[in-house]
């Protein structure tokens, strides 16, 4: 007779997310007084890309000529350079829960812009989702209840016969047939876990979108729990300039239009440009439009910086 050993991976600590108050900084830094403000370009060199992103090298080359674009066309000025190293400023994507939890929600086939409508939405959309984990969650818990109780009864019956010398025929069928509807049960449970761990998933990423919208639209809400939030977090990208060295890091993006747009808008932190008023501007501080052509506010603040 073989013991019967079956091991079940329990859901332990994925639990979702519940609202918290927290603030959110983001801390930049500015070099202003330039003498001889966009007469010699920026140079630029592309840095670590993670491979999750599935971009190549040469496709954010073609990226960052399309956002240097965004600036240089309608100002007629060479404003950005691209070196392969030792560039002024460093460009890398860097994956972390912002990427992520767009991903795993394109997966599960929601769609995000950044508005009011979007944010009520996925708002609804989690509420909902929270409701059906909370029910799976609690089904979870009784069928591995169950399943651990049949286990325990069947390996006792194992254990007992083995030390008898071995069961008699008809017993031995008996615990063969036992042993079936065990796998039978516990086939059950990994379904119902995967199917659990798969709406954890996208209930943990509606929070982080949820997070970002909040932080981006300014809402007057509760956060959902982001423990250990730190500045800059819900940021799509961000340019630094810290003891002479400059970076961007891009940490997030849906598709093409909104990647050029994000590099567009922290190149221009790099010219020197600040956010505008104007939400149809590269420069305004929600990346939301999908459209590639820098408006008279962009135009205006750069004219400002160039001392045009």
């Amino acid at each position: 007779m073989i013991y019967l050993v079956l091991l079940v991976s329990v859901v332990g600590g994925a639990g979702y997310l519940a609202y918290t108050h927290q603030t959110e900084l983001r801390a930049m830094t500015r070099v202003f007084g330039i003498v001889a403000p966009c007469t010699e370009p920026i140079t630029y060199s592309i840095g670590s890309i993670d491979r999750r992103f599935g971009i190549s090298t040469s496709t954010l080359v073609s990226d960052l000529g399309a956002a240097e674009a965004v600036w240089e066309k309608p100002s007629n000025k060479d404003l950005f350079t691209y070196e392969q190293q030792g560039g002024d400023v460093t460009i890398a994507l860097v994956y972390d829960s912002r990427q992520a939890a767009t991903d795993t929600l394109k997966a599960a086939g929601i769609q995000i812009d950044k508005s009011k409508a979007s944010y009520d939405a996925l708002k609804t959309r989690y509420d909902e989702l929270l409701l059906q984990v909370e029910t799976e969650q609690s089904r979870y818990n009784d069928l591995v209840a169950a399943y651990t109780r049949d286990e325990d009864a069947y390996n006792a019956e194992v254990e007992k016969w083995n030390r008898r010398g071995g069961a008699p025929a008809a017993e031995y069928e008996r615990l063969q047939d036992e042993k079936a509807a065990l796998s039978r049960e516990f086939a059950v449970v990994k379904s119902l876990e995967s199917m659990l761990n798969a709406n954890i998933d996208t209930l943990n990423a509606l929070a982080t979108t949820l997070n970002q919208l909040i932080v981006q639209l300014n809402l007057n809400v509760a956060q959902y729990n982001r423990t250990g939030a730190s500045a800059g977090e819900f940021e799509e990208g961000l340019y630094r300039l810290a003891k002479g060295v400059q970076t961007i890091d891009i940490y997030e993006y849906s598709n093409r239009t909104q990647l050029v747009r994000v590099l567009a808008h922290e190149m221009g932190h790099a010219l020197g440009l600040e956010h505008v008023a104007d939400a149809d501007a590269i420069m305004y501080k929600i990346n939301r439009i999908e459209t590639l052509k820098a408006t008279a506010s962009d135009m205006a603040e750069l004219s400002r910086v160039c001392r045009k």
